[in-house]
C-alpha cells in the first residue's frame, strides 16, 4: 500500500548497515550474514545487496500469510512446524534498496529464516480502540507468525510486546500477554459487551465465534500467552452462561452453528494439549 515508505525504509536500513560504528548491530549482523551468503554461493556482490534486507512480505500479487485457515484446519497437522513453514514460506519474499528487484524469491539461500534467527524480542503497536488483538485474525497472524517462525527457527518464543499508543498522554509499552488479558477481561468477560453482541443477533453471535477462533490462533502462535484459565472463563461465560444471560438461548434462536463451534474448538483445545482442563 506504501511502496515509496518501504523502498525509504529499504535505503535507510542499507545506509545504516554501511556503518562500521561501535554497536552497530545492524552493520554487524549484516556483515554476519554477507559471509553466510558468500558461502552459500553468492557473489560478494549479490551477497552485500541481499545482507541489509530487513524488509520481507508476500509474493507481489498475493497477500496473507494462509495461518488463519490453515491454524483452523487443525486436523490437518499434529504439530506447528507446518504452521511455522507456512509463514516463512509465504512471507520469506525480500523487499530492499533496489526496486527493480522487490519480491524477490529468496528461498534458496532461506534468507528471511536467516534474519529472523536470534530475534529476541517482536514489537506490534496499536493505536486504536476500536481494534485490538483477537478482534480479527491479522494479529496473530502477522505479529504472532513472527513469534512462531522464531520458535520454530531457534527453539524458544521471542518476547512479544505490545506498543500500546492509543492514549497520547499515557503511551506505553505492554507485554502481549498483559495485553491480551486486559482485552478479555474489559471486553470478551464482561456483560456490557456481550450485551452489545446479544443485540446485534446473528451478527453478534458470530462476533463471538471470531473472538474464539482468534483466541485459538494465538494460542497456537503463542502458547504462553494463553492461559488455561482464560478458556475456562470462556467456557462458562459463554457455555455454561455464569452471567445467566440466556447465551443458549441466545446462540438457539440466532446462530446455534456458532455456539456448536466454540464447543467443538475448545474440545479441540484439550485434545491438541493446549487446554489443561483442571
Amino acid at each position: 500500500a506504501f511502496p515509496n515508505v518501504m523502498l525509504w525504509l529499504a535505503e535507510a536500513i542499507d545506509k545504516i548497515a554501511k556503518l562500521k560504528e561501535d554497536n552497530n548491530f545492524v552493520y554487524r549482523h549484516a556483515n554476519t550474514l554477507k559471509q553466510s551468503l558468500i558461502e552459500q554461493g553468492k557473489s560478494e556482490e549479490d551477497a552485500d545487496y541481499l545482507s541489509s534486507i530487513r524488509i520481507f512480505s508476500n509474493e507481489t500479487g498475493n497477500y496473507g500469510t494462509g495461518l488463519a485457515s490453515t491454524s483452523l484446519a487443525s486436523d490437518t497437522w499434529e504439530d506447528d512446524s507446518k504452521l511455522a513453514n507456512l509463514y516463512l514460506d509465504r512471507m520469506g519474499y525480500a523487499f530492499g534498496k533496489d526496486e527493480s528487484r522487490w519480491s524477490e524469491n529468496v528461498s534458496d539461500t532461506k534468507l528471511y529464516n536467516q534474519v529472523l534467527s536470534g530475534t529476541d524480542g517482536v514489537i506490534f503497536s496499536r493505536s486504536t480502540n476500536l481494534y485490538a488483538l483477537m478482534t480479527n485474525d491479522d494479529p496473530f497472524q502477522y505479529f504472532g507468525g513472527i513469534g512462531l517462525a522464531v520458535r520454530h527457527l531457534d527453539g524458544k518464543t521471542p518476547e512479544m510486546y505490545v506498543s500500546n499508543l492509543r492514549r497520547k498522554d499515557n503511551v506505553k509499552a505492554q507485554t502481549m500477554k498483559d495485553f491480551l488479558n486486559q482485552e478479555m477481561r474489559s471486553r470478551y468477560f464482561h456483560p456490557r459487551w456481550i450485551q452489545a453482541m446479544q443485540d446485534s443477533g446473528y451478527a453478534g453471535a458470530t462476533a463471538i465465534l471470531d473472538r474464539m477462533n482468534n483466541m485459538w490462533g494465538w494460542e497456537v502462535m503463542t502458547p504462553e500467552a494463553v492461559r488455561d484459565d482464560q478458556w475456562q472463563e470462556f467456557f462458562e461465560v459463554y457455555v455454561d452462561d455464569k452471567y445467566d444471560m440466556q447465551m443458549r438461548e441466545f446462540f438457539d434462536k440466532h446462530n446455534a452453528e456458532a455456539l456448536a463451534q466454540i464447543i467443538e474448538r475448545m474440545l479441540e483445545a484439550v485434545r491438541k494439549g493446549y487446554w489443561q482442563r483442571s
